[in-house]
């Protein structure tokens, strides 16, 4: 009967732990100082044919001057890999004007703090922030790309990067989130690609919040679930054993 009970109580626990995760991350990695003389490349291995893979780039910059034409281009390309918003051009090219991407005193990707978790404890890399120098006018630019894995894919999928054509903008740390399937609100919230006005900054805030409460709201309800099975096992079970 122990034996039966802990075996139970091991496969729920197992399936809570299954289904908490609340988005599937197969790779991560964080480069440092890009410059245009390096390219940067990230190997997807074991691909589901038929999975929805998406990559956030998350970028932290420093602009060396306040001029209007301060810039890098990211530009992004996938190999094995179709673009679901230009399937038949490979190749994604992000033009990042400084005066246009947000300030932020804190840029550390770990600000994300439920998404910096589930990559921790996922990928088992844990997240360094980049060294800025002290510098006050960090900017940051973000960007979700969504990937079809081509068919009859026959050796590991390749997505590569680089910064071309910098202008004034040192770029200090790019960080690469690849996954599949559902993406959470904060993932979406890494979609940084301009300033912010403060109704989108409380509408991204309210969604964070909502989302928190339902995450809590389901923990709890999975808790009582399994005390209640767990109470209804010992119960059925020792009136057994009494009448054995």
């Amino acid at each position: 009967m122990l034996k039966n009970l802990i075996l139970l109580c091991w496969g729920i626990c197992a399936s809570f732990s299954l289904y908490a995760q609340e988005t599937k991350i197969t790779g991560f990695e964080q480069f440092f100082n890009l410059d245009m003389e390096h390219h940067y490349e990230l190997e997807l291995k074991n691909l589901n044919p038929s999975a929805q893979i998406w990559t956030a780039f998350y970028i932290v910059g420093v602009p060396k001057s306040a001029g209007m034409q301060t810039k890098a281009d990211f530009t992004v390309m996938g190999e094995g890999l179709l673009s679901q918003a230009h399937p038949t051009n490979p190749t994604e090219v992000m033009s990042l004007m400084a005066n246009d991407l947000p300030i932020r005193q804190n840029y550390s990707l770990k600000v994300f703090d439920d998404l910096a978790s589930e990559i921790e404890s996922q990928t088992g890399v844990n997240i360094q922030d980049p060294d800025v120098n002290g510098a006050a006018n960090v900017r940051v630019y973000g960007r979700i790309l969504d990937w079809i894995p081509e068919y009859n894919l026959q050796k590991p999928a390749v997505i590569s990067f680089g910064i071309t054509d910098a202008q004034d903008f040192d770029i200090k740390a790019a960080y690469v989130i690849v996954g599949e399937g559902e993406k959470t609100p904060q993932l979406m919230q890494l979609n940084i690609q301009e300033k912010a006005d403060p109704e989108q900054v409380q509408q991204a805030f309210q969604e964070t919040t909502r989302s928190s409460e339902f995450r809590l709201a389901r923990f709890e309800t999975k808790f009582l679930i399994f005390f209640v099975i767990l109470a209804a096992t010992i119960f059925l079970n020792w009136h057994r054993f009494r009448r054995g």
